[in-house]
Parts: C-alpha cells; structure tokens; sequence
C-alpha cells in the first residue's frame, strides 16, 4: 500500500522521552521497508539485524514499545528472543512477522514469548501501521498506570510516615498532658491535705474553746449532708457548702469569751449585745477569705443567717440573692437551735412545725422536703459522728 494513503496519527503518542519501535529482521531490505513506513510517527525506528542484536539495544534503550521481529532468523527465532525480552522488558509489545507457511511458528512466538499477535509476509501497511500505534498507546498506558501506582505507593508511605509521625506526636503530647495533670493533681491534693489541716485546727480550738459550739457544729454538718443528698447537687458543690457548714460559726471565735459561758446557753453578755453577735457572720469571712482557696466559702459563711424575706443579716439578702449553701446551712443552724429547746416527745413534729411556719419568710420554701428529712434522719440519731 501506498504510504499516501495511510491515515495520519489522529491521537498524539506524548512521552517525556523517546518513545521508539524496534524493528529485528536479518533481511536488510524488510528493514528498510520498515522504516520507510513509520518515518513519519511520532516515535522513533530502531533496528537489529538478529535477535542477538535487538536483545543489547533491548538492555541499553529505554522506552522500546513495540517489537516488530520476523520469525525465520539465524542464531535465534523470532520466538526464542521474545521469550528473552518478555524477561527484559515485560511491558513492551511483541509481534511476529512470518511466512504463511510459518503460522505454527507464530503460534509459538504468542504462547511463549508473549506476543500481542502476528502478520504474515507481505503484510498490509495499512493494517501494520495502526496495529504499531495502537501497541504504543497500550504501552504507554502501561508506563502511566506503574507511574500511578508509583506515585501512590509514595503518597502511601508518605501517609504512613506522617502518620507514625502525627502519633508520635500525639504521644509525645499526651505524656506532657498527663504529666501536666499528675502536677495539677499533686498540688491540688496538696492544697487539699493544707485545706484540710486548717479545718482540723479550727474545729481543736472550737472544741477547746466551746463544747457546747463543737456538738452544734457537729450536728449543724449532719443536716446539711442529710439535705445535700436530698438535693442531690454536683459533688464540688456540695464539698464546698459542708465546708461552710463546718465553719459556719468560726466567726464566734472573735467575740466569745469562753469566761462568759456559751452563746447556745443564753447565759453569756454576748448575746445581750446583738449586735456583737451579728458581727460574727463577717468576721467568719474576713478570716475565711484571707485564703484564696475559701473565698467561695468565706461568702457562704458570711450570709448564713440571712432570712428569705430579706430580714436577716448582715446585707439583708432576699430569696436567690443569698447563696444557696447559705440558704441551706441557716435551716441546719435553726434546726439545731430549735431542738436543743424542745424536750417533749413530739420535738421532731414540733421542730417541723416552726419549719413550715417559717418557709417563704425565713426560709427558702423550696428546701422544705430536704429540711423535713433532715430532721428525721439526724435528730433521731443519738450516736451522731461527725469526720472530715
């Protein structure tokens, strides 16, 4: 055929580097044929005169995408040196030119050596020239596709890599954090093993200085538990009001003079001089507060005996502007107070009496339920303990 009559290359074979056809026949002619036919494609014709030859430009050359070999050579078949290629470059495409009477021969050239097929003398340039272009464009999407999974291996261990990297961070990270934490904790529980120190003081010298004061103390933290758990409030809070309940009273120690008797008794001139025990509430904070720590509890202690209504003092708080631990512990200090003084058989149902006749004046109405358990299960408690 014509070479003016093939069809152009309507599809661009496009290559970093050149892409070449290896052409291997022992008649020089057939060669020159060969080349003729492809001198106008994009890639460029190599050509060996024995499969010998073609096997050392096979091993020197890059990017050959199609083998053209003719079977009958001297030395070497044609299907000999494409099993021998097949080895040196698996992804280059192999077919065979024979003889018609050869077709056996080219048979074999597909089944060992991995041909894509095979033409017969004389071929069909036609024919020939697109079965050459379309091997090229099965190369080359060969090469792409092993340089797409190169790149994703890469991109894989890449990913790998960041990601041992990223969890050795976090690690790293993690150990700061928890090392952080295990300070934190330490000087946390070292604030606390202080904080509680302190309380153990107060409540020695409460003890040596008012036994009277000690026992209401006492019994003033029991209400309180019973109506914290009623109330069931988050556990830092309810750590904070019991230690205000704890230490409601240590304001007393400005103004009591343990000669004079004690303040529960009615019998000492401090409660002749209300105003010198009012004060107490706000000395029990000044001493409180000196201690960032108790700041939150200094406030609790200092409104414990405001009223709901807003009779109380010392601020003449009303309803939710007193604080609720405040609120809480001044139904424990009137309980308290309010029993020692009742000793008939019904002093449960009379404590509870002047309770309810209090709620919404003196008392926050929405503690009743709590208040009213508290009597019941603390009073009635003849053994009452009382621990940090």
């Amino acid at each position: 055929m014509n070479e003016e009559c093939l069809p152009p290359n309507e599809t661009e074979l496009s290559t970093e580097e050149p892409l070449y056809l290896l052409c291997v026949d022992d008649e020089v002619d057939l060669l020159s044929a060969l080349i003729r036919l492809f001198r106008k494609e994009s890639f460029r014709v190599l050509t060996a005169t024995s499969g010998k030859e073609a096997l050392g430009i096979l091993k020197k050359t890059k990017n050959i995408g199609v083998i053209l070999c003719d079977e009958r050579m001297p030395e070497m078949s044609g299907s000999s040196f494409f099993e021998e290629a097949k080895r040196e470059a698996p992804d280059t495409i192999r077919i065979i030119i024979t003889g018609y009477a050869d077709i056996h021969d080219a048979i074999n050239a597909i089944n060992r050596g991995g041909a894509m097929g095979y033409f017969t003398k004389p071929w069909d340039d036609l024919e020939l020239t697109l079965t050459v272009r379309e091997g090229m464009r099965t190369y080359l999407l060969k090469q792409e596709n092993q340089h797409l999974q190169e790149e994703f291996r890469q991109q894989s261990r890449h990913l790998e890599e960041w990601n041992a990297s990223l969890k050795k961070r976090v690690m790293q990270q993690t150990a700061v954090i928890r090392q952080k934490m295990e300070e934190l904790n330490r000087q946390k529980a070292s604030i606390r093993h202080a904080s509680d120190a302190m309380l153990l003081i107060f409540i020695h010298q409460l003890q040596q200085r008012q036994q009277l004061l000690s026992e209401h103390s006492r019994r003033v933290v029991a209400l309180t538990d019973s109506m914290l758990t009623t109330l069931e409030l988050p556990s830092d809070q309810c750590v904070e009001i019991r230690t205000a309940a704890i230490l409601h009273d240590i304001g007393l120690f400005t103004v009591i003079d343990p000669l004079e008797g004690d303040y529960l008794s009615g019998e000492s001139e401090l409660m002749k001089d209300a105003g010198e025990f009012k004060s107490h509430s706000v000395a029990g904070e000044e001493l409180l507060a000196i201690s960032e720590q108790f700041k939150d509890i200094a406030l609790i202690v200092r409104h414990h005996h405001e009223e709901y209504d807003g009779s109380g003092f010392p601020d003449g708080l009303a309803g939710d502007q007193i604080p609720l631990g405040s609120r809480i512990i001044h139904i424990a200090n009137y309980i308290d107070n309010t029993y020692s003084q009742e000793t008939g058989s019904d002093a449960e149902y009379q404590v509870n009496c002047k309770l309810g006749a209090n709620m919404g004046s003196h008392f926050d109405p929405a503690l009743a339920t709590a208040a009213y358990r508290a009597v019941k299960e603390v009073l009635m408690d003849a053994d009452l303990q009382w621990s940090i």
